[in-house]
């Protein structure tokens, strides 16, 4: 198997599965306002970003930290990377489609859904997901404020080619009331 099962079914497994589920829960429950496409390259940028942040700081020299038990991969790391962390940029970029804001609110709305990030890595820490041998929270805080814009900004640039259905008619309605 390329991923081999944990050595040891804990908590930080637990709480990989249970976070998965709500947060999907929560995907299909709120209205969509992103495109497929957009969706599609917001999801495999952002597993891009993990990953090759995991792959830079997890490894000799850096070791700054490590995911679930161990230093080498195992199946609930190809989870936390591809199935989990991407939602909540998801939630970041659909959320920021649905308010548009602008300005100090953009730099509000980025910092706030930092905060949002450092409490669910904060907490994941605690069942522990990340082990942290070198890694300091308020690193991750500026991480996911960086990150945050680029998928707001990669967002804007796909939904302008391909816009959601939502932000199609919202754009006609601006269009239709600006001829009138």
């Amino acid at each position: 198997m390329i991923f081999p099962l944990p050595r040891e079914f804990d908590e930080n497994e637990l709480f990989i599965i249970f976070s998965t589920i709500i947060t999907w829960a929560f995907m299909f429950m709120l209205p969509r306002r992103l495109s497929a496409v957009t969706i599609t390259i917001i999801w495999t940028f952002n597993v891009f970003l993990a990953l090759t942040a995991d792959i830079t700081l997890t490894v000799k020299p850096y070791e700054l930290y490590f995911t679930i038990d161990h230093k080498t991969h195992e199946l609930f790391d190809v989870v936390l990377h591809f199935i989990t962390y991407p939602t909540l940029p998801y939630f970041v970029v659909n959320s920021y489609q649905h308010y548009t804001p602008k300005g100090l609110k953009f730099l509000f709305f980025v910092v706030l859904w930092g905060g949002v990030a450092i409490a669910l890595e904060w907490t994941s820490v605690q069942f522990n997901v990340f082990t942290y041998t070198g890694w300091k929270v308020y690193l991750s805080f500026l991480v996911y404020l960086i990150v945050f814009a680029a998928s707001i900004w990669l967002s804007d640039f796909v939904e302008k080619r391909y816009p959601s259905k939502w932000n199609s008619n919202s754009l006609n309605m601006k269009k239709g009331s600006a001829s009138q």
